[in-house]
């Protein structure tokens, strides 16, 4: 079909990323934004110098706004651009439907969608164009939506790297309750507990804490918009949450239940697929103390690329005022692990392997 230029309005984080991507492929994009420094900021950074007739006729158009400018936005858009397919790129997907059903033959060129990428920080300048490579992008059209548009859409989300999975709205906002929205609740009631406690036992929290509450970073206003449109949903998962919460609190006391909650954990988590889809990895971890100085890991990266060796993910831990570090590196084959271990071991670096 050949995707030629896509307008993108929303130039946030990912509507940014969108236009990376795709420009990266030689799509030719217009960034477009209600702040005008911000719309400047994301075409420089995707595409620019790049200019479009007033009439020029965009094959995708893609909205990446707040559920709550969805509505104008798509609506001015869709008079402005009378034959472009529309994607949007919500975290809810059933009140958009809801709102372009409503607009009448607009339906027949919109496909929903939602990338699952992101960071925990906003706007253009946090926007990378390999956002969405091997991330799973939720497409969502609807009984209405044209086969070319739907096609259109399709060929976008693999133009970013996305893999697309094909859901209907209602199962698509039922499954972010889940996943993201209710997970986004927990963590900021998490975060919040730090108010009010003792100041200094702020410098014990470690990597567990921050992992957990990592996305309480988020976009309070962008987030305020998603939770409220998704309540029910979320209410349900919430209700679950506290009952569980509530027989915890009831039995924690004794040491059988309190190892069965993290039995189950364990084996509920094993269930998360591991990359593009596949089956939970299991990795092997060389852990490497390190001296608090200039150029460590930049000497331990090389290293390892001198083994040939390659590193899934990486984690460094520092506690101030020592004078050592630990960097955790994660490798998915033993004998790659076992190989690597033994040459960093022969560079001098102190290397200590693990097996989850």
């Amino acid at each position: 079909m050949g995707i030629s230029s896509v307008k993108i309005v929303g130039s946030g984080l990912i509507g940014t990323s969108i236009g990376l991507a795709l420009s990266q492929k030689g799509v030719s994009i217009s960034m477009a934004d209600s702040n005008a420094s911000a719309a400047s900021l994301a075409q420089s950074l995707v595409n620019p110098g790049q200019i479009f007739e007033s009439d020029h006729h965009f094959d995708v158009v893609v909205i990446a706004v707040p559920p709550s400018s969805f509505n104008s936005v798509i609506s001015s858009e869709a008079s402005i651009n009378p034959l472009s397919t529309f994607v949007d790129i919500l975290s809810i997907k059933t009140k958009p439907q809801v709102e372009v059903n409503a607009l009448g033959d607009l339906a027949l060129r919109f496909v929903g969608s939602h990338p699952m990428a992101g960071r925990e920080v906003a706007g253009a300048q946090s926007a990378r164009g390999d956002l969405f490579t091997g991330r799973s992008w939720i497409i969502c059209p609807s009984q209405q939506s044209s086969k070319n548009s739907e096609d259109l859409a399709r060929e976008l989300i693999q133009l970013c790297g996305g893999v697309a999975i094909r859901m209907s709205a209602l199962e698509h906002d039922r499954a972010m309750a889940l996943v993201s929205h209710t997970p986004q609740v927990v963590a900021s009631l998490m975060a919040a507990t730090l108010k009010g406690q003792e100041s200094s036992w702020f410098d014990l929290i470690g990597q567990g804490f921050r992992d957990l509450t990592r996305i309480a970073d988020s976009d309070a206003q962008l987030w305020s918009e998603i939770l409220s449109e998704n309540a029910p949903n979320i209410r349900e998962i919430l209700a679950a949450l506290r009952t569980n919460i509530e027989t915890i609190e009831e039995k924690l006391d004794d040491q059988k239940f309190a190892h069965e909650i993290i039995q189950a954990g364990n084996a509920a988590r094993a269930l998360i697929p591991g990359k593009h889809g596949g089956a939970p990895r299991k990795y092997v971890y060389l852990h490497i103390v390190i001296d608090d100085r200039a150029g460590q890991l930049a000497a331990i990266f090389n290293d390892c690329a001198r083994a040939e060796v390659n590193i899934e993910d990486v984690s460094i831990e520092h506690t101030p005022g020592q004078n050592t570090g630990l960097v955790t590196l994660s490798i998915l084959e033993a004998k790659s692990a076992e190989s690597l271990e033994e040459f960093l071991t022969k560079e001098g670096w102190k290397v200590h392997l693990t097996r989850k």
